[in-house]
């Protein structure tokens, strides 16, 4: 087992910083194995108290992701690797509940199906994003805290609202971008 210490809180011993790993691992072993056997995780993944995940959803895990106090997971949601969420990041249905019929409750509506949100590498959610499903998040993006996802995020762009609109760019000249999805690239085939 490599433990990078990169990623250490400023000011925490390796000591520290190596038990708050181990006991992440045992606390990420029982989430997935005895709460939410079907979520489906292919790395180190840190999910902190409160974190819910949707029985019946397709939820698959890459590598290096981190979800903060409060999230939910209720739509089917494939996550790549580098992935930061800050708390009470929420993944719902674009389609849960039929609305448009005359003579049908919403409580009696048909669902509709929603589709798969992608959430692609080296991403990092704010506080409280709301993401609607079907969508994908570009490699490299940002949303802003409080956003609302309704649509498509293209790489390394920051976005911000609601709905949530593009900010500005992560990185300040084409250049610099073409160069960071081409390290997210080389890291994936090294990670696989």
């Amino acid at each position: 087992m490599k433990i990078d210490f990169k990623n250490m809180p400023n000011g925490a011993s390796k000591g520290s910083f190596v038990l708050r790993y181990l006991f992440n691992m045992l606390r990420t072993w029982y989430v997935f194995h005895l709460r939410y056997p079907w979520v489906k995780y292919q790395g180190f993944v840190r999910v902190m108290g409160g974190t819910h995940f949707a029985q019946h959803m397709d939820v698959v895990i890459g590598n290096n992701v981190q979800f903060g106090n409060g999230c939910n997971v209720a739509s089917n949601v494939h996550f790549g690797n580098n992935v930061l969420m800050a708390g009470n990041v929420q993944f719902v249905g674009r389609h849960d509940h039929s609305f448009s019929t005359p003579g049908v409750t919403i409580w009696d509506g048909e669902r509709g199906e929603n589709g798969t949100t992608v959430v692609e590498d080296d991403v990092w959610l704010g506080a409280s994003v709301i993401v609607i499903s079907g969508v994908t998040i570009g490699r490299g993006s940002i949303v802003a805290a409080g956003s609302v996802v309704t649509g498509d995020i293209p790489p390394c762009e920051i976005w911000a609202g609601v709905p949530a609109k593009k900010v500005k760019d992560r990185f300040t000249c084409e250049a610099d971008k073409v160069k960071h999805l081409a390290f997210l690239e080389e890291k994936r085939r090294e990670d696989n």
